[in-house]
């Protein structure tokens, strides 16, 4: 796997065709992907995004992606609902079960709500397999994102990776429990909408937990998302938006009757450090995703050269990646994560 960025689409089309015995995986941006799809070959997956990961860190405007020879991995189109999917991947993965280093990457659409349903269909993967993938993303349009093989645009795709490289696929959260709970007591858990925290109206509650004003909620929910609790791990639910009812949209789905936490931030370059000590092999190939969320906060607060800085001592000339509108991780979706591969 080699990471490749273009500054152009005319540049990026050449390249795929000249290169004949490679598949590409290539993210830009919503104009950017619409008009690569005119002019590339069923051997590109392309996602839009709401920026890009090069081997110089992040960007937003250009193409990056990585190739990969071609007989390394399967492309399986994920149709609407998955489950019309599921012969094609359960095919494929049955191909690829037993090799400890075989991975999925997925490419969901993010605007349409269905990656928990899609991880849902892939019930009949073993739980300690690797899944890693990002939502695509229209650069804070939030009008539609695309996703194409080729020049046929579909609405998720998978790719079943059968690599001889080890693998391992890590997940961080800059964010910790304040101490702070709630009791999720309605949900309309489809639409990911919370109606009720501890039997009030969800913002209210969420409001008074955090000490703030109700009217001014909003401005706290990026440093302030929610966290579920699964087998000792935490995976971000973050808040979109407070409803006339008083009800909260979420970008992922959450239950009645479960307790969520409230998160607090912590320190983001000493949890990348953090991160990066931990990965178990020096990587040859680093595909990162950070979701749109992360990336406000960095630039918010001016801190992607920094993290630039860190995640490119991980490898500081073959990382490619994208911004995403939520990450997969095993049979998970998030919010305001970064999830990473890397290839020995």
């Amino acid at each position: 796997m080699r990471a490749i960025s273009f500054s152009n689409v005319q540049e990026a089309i050449k390249y795929t065709e000249n290169e004949k015995n490679k598949s590409f995986i290539l993210l830009s941006s919503d104009e950017k992907v619409k008009e690569l799809s005119l002019g590339v070959s069923e051997k590109v997956v392309l996602c839009s995004t709401a920026g890009e990961y090069t081997s110089s860190g992040y960007k937003n405007g250009v193409i990056s992606g990585f190739e990969y020879e071609t007989d390394m991995a399967k492309t399986v189109e994920i149709l609407s609902p998955p489950i019309k999917s599921i012969a094609s991947l359960k095919s494929e993965y049955h191909e690829i079960e037993n090799n400890k280093n075989a991975f999925i990457l997925l490419f969901c659409d993010g605007l349409n709500g269905m990656e928990e349903t899609i991880i849902t269909t892939l019930y009949f993967v073993k739980d300690d397999f690797k899944i890693i993938g990002g939502s695509a993303g229209d650069n804070l349009k939030f009008k539609e994102t695309y996703i194409y093989i080729g020049k046929k645009r579909v609405s998720s795709v998978a790719l079943f990776f059968n690599t001889k490289q080890r693998t391992h696929i890590t997940k961080e959260n800059i964010y910790i429990p304040s101490g702070k709970r709630l009791l999720i007591t309605e949900a309309d858990t489809i639409n990911r909408i919370v109606k009720s925290f501890n039997n009030k109206p969800a913002s209210t509650e969420y409001a008074r937990v955090l000490g703030v004003k109700e009217s001014e909620l909003e401005k706290y929910f990026m440093n302030n998302p929610l966290g579920k609790i699964y087998k000792d791990d935490i995976f971000i639910a973050s808040p979109m938006k407070i409803n006339e009812d008083k009800s909260i949209t979420f970008y992922c789905q959450l239950l009645s009757n479960t307790f969520v936490q409230v998160l607090e931030p912590i320190d983001p370059l000493q949890q990348l450090r953090t991160t990066v000590s931990k990965l178990p092999f020096k990587p040859n190939f680093v595909f990162v995703i950070n979701c749109i969320l992360r990336s406000l906060k960095f630039e918010k607060e001016n801190m992607w050269k920094q993290v630039d800085n860190e995640i490119l001592k991980i490898c500081n000339n073959n990382t490619t990646g994208f911004i995403s509108y939520g990450e997969q991780f095993y049979k998970m979706h998030a919010n305001q994560t970064m999830v990473m591969l890397i290839v020995e």
